[in-house]
């Protein structure tokens, strides 16, 4: 499980791109906005629903080679 990558989806536009790479995902994808708020980074109106002008962070449930892979996809979103 990787946890504490960062990315910021400040447009709906940004937003719907990365739900849609999300779910082509086998694995469970979960967003962390503020400390304890879970959002499925596969639900569309999830993601719409938190602050989406701050980084949420990812927490990724998957193999070491289906991280990296999801991270390359998810490259354009990922802030420090």
């Amino acid at each position: 499980m990787i946890k504490g990558v960062k990315v910021l989806l400040d447009s709906v536009d940004k937003v719907r791109d990365f739900v849609d790479i999300t779910r082509s995902a086998s694995y469970d994808i979960d967003l962390i906005s503020g400390r304890n708020t879970y959002l499925d980074a596969k639900s569309l109106l999830g993601v719409l629903s938190c602050d989406c002008t701050k980084p949420l962070v990812l927490d990724i449930h998957a193999e070491i080679e289906e991280r990296r892979e999801f991270l390359e996809k998810i490259e354009k979103y990922v802030v420090a």
